[in-house]
């Protein structure tokens, strides 16, 4: 048995996140200001249509005329296709962006920042005695694409967005993992995790409030040691969220910042979610209880019958019966400590190994 372990989350994370939230439902703009408040970034990211076979009006056709190539620097581990991220783009006004000169880096109080750096970013609500090293979540982070200036005090970087889970939209489709109907964040995303998207913005860079070490985490490693990670994408386009590696009998996720179980036998070797263990435990244990081995009621069992008779059906047909609970010292196999909240029961509360849902093997 190799449990996993992650990192720590952040403490009142949520909370955080929820004082600045952005108004709009969708991740389009992030309004993102400089440290003059009353400035105003002069450019904006346009996505133009490039299918000349559709019928253009002539302004979607001047931005198209102007339109650049940019290859996304972000290709997730379990992307559908390649360049599934890479898109036209047009600033606008492109005149002005355009004769402006390009630049490969740049310095803000003698700190040097290059294209392809992380950076936070700081938003119209975050705190401006904030620094980066308390809570992150308090800032936005993006990576630079590009550096253009007019002069030394007019900076500008072309950057792509990177999202908190948090702030990501809520799927069209209601999916199993949602944490809540009103975001996008999943179950498996952790306090420290990152979401790489397409989402393009000019940006003073004055609005930058430092580097962030940015860690692109592809699933291999199993303890992280960095702060922030990515590994999966989110498409401007499709509003889709990248794959993942699929683990535990569930189909489910891995989020780092949570214990797994992996099974030892290497015909399965399997990674098992804590709670998909304690829910198959619950189940086995009602079976033989409740049910009996032959699948049909057993009401000798402790000399207690069913709750009016009835057969419990479905995936919580324990609840309110069984508890259990793993114990996991590090120093051997894990256990499993089961109670029986049943009136009456004797014991009522006892040990039991911990067999993998999937092959039966007891875990080591």
């Amino acid at each position: 048995m190799a449990p996993k372990h992650g990192l720590d989350s952040f403490k009142s994370e949520q909370e955080q996140l929820a004082k600045r939230a952005k108004s709009s439902a969708t991740p389009t703009s992030r309004s993102a200001t400089p440290a003059d408040p009353g400035a105003k970034v002069p450019f904006e990211v346009k996505y133009p249509n490039m299918d000349e076979s559709m019928k253009r009006s002539a302004a979607e056709q001047e931005l198209a005329a102007h339109a650049d190539w940019q290859v996304s620097p972000f290709v997730a581990k379990g992307a559908l296709r390649e360049g599934e991220l890479d898109q036209h783009y047009t600033v606008v006004p492109h005149v002005e962006w355009e004769s402006m000169k390009k630049y490969n880096n740049f310095i803000i109080q003698g700190e040097v920042y290059k294209n392809d750096q992380f950076v936070f970013v700081r938003g119209e609500n975050t705190p401006k005695d904030k620094d980066t090293e308390g809570q992150p979540k308090d800032f936005w982070v993006a990576r630079i694409l590009q550096v253009r200036a007019k002069n030394a005090q007019n900076v500008y970087a072309l950057i792509a967005w990177m999202y908190w889970p948090e702030e990501l939209p809520p799927p069209g489709i209601k999916q199993k993992d949602m944490e809540s109907r009103d975001s996008g964040k999943r179950t498996y995303h952790g306090g420290h995790e990152l979401v790489a998207s397409n989402y393009m913005e000019v940006l003073d860079v004055l609005s930058f409030a430092g580097k962030a070490d940015v860690y692109h985490w592809l699933e291999e490693d199993d303890n992280l040691s960095h702060k922030l990670y990515w590994r999966q994408t989110f498409n401007r386009k499709t509003q889709a969220l990248s794959k993942l590696r699929e683990h535990c009998i569930c189909g489910g996720y891995f989020n780092p910042e949570k214990t797994m179980f992996i099974c030892d036998n290497t015909e399965c070797k399997v990674w098992l979610h804590k709670e998909c263990i304690i829910d198959d435990i619950l189940s086995k244990t009602y079976s033989r209880l409740i049910e009996g081995e032959s699948g049909t009621p057993d009401t000798k069992t402790n000399g207690i019958a069913r709750t009016n008779g009835k057969k419990t059906k479905g995936k919580n047909r324990h609840k309110g019966l069984f508890t259990a609970t793993i114990k996991d010292d590090g120093d051997g196999a894990p256990i499993a400590i089961i109670k029986d909240l049943r009136p009456g029961a004797d014991p009522k509360t006892w040990e039991e190994a911990i067999k993998c849902p999937k092959c039966s093997t007891e875990l080591q």
